[in-house]
């Protein structure tokens, strides 16, 4: 069953996990700033849930948790 947490107690529950989330609601709805989601998924990788995500399954995005949504060296890139 899927549990609905906010961004603060995903990472506080799930630290630097990656997270696979449906029913997200976003800040303002911008689409960008995560403020709660439903937690599908907590115990596959990046890439298993990459696919997920790409093949639309239960409209589940990935999501890793630290203070900024990102993984570590992620930001680097961007």
């Amino acid at each position: 069953m899927a549990e609905r947490l906010t961004r603060q107690q995903m990472a506080e529950k799930y630290p630097n996990t990656w997270l696979g989330l449906a029913n997200v609601k976003y800040a303002n709805d911008d689409g960008v700033t995560l403020e709660s989601a439903e937690v599908i998924y907590t115990n596959k990788s990046s890439n298993e849930l990459l696919m997920i995500q790409i093949a639309g399954t239960d409209n589940v995005i990935r999501w890793y948790t630290n203070e900024n949504g990102l993984p570590l060296g992620v930001a680097g890139i961007l």
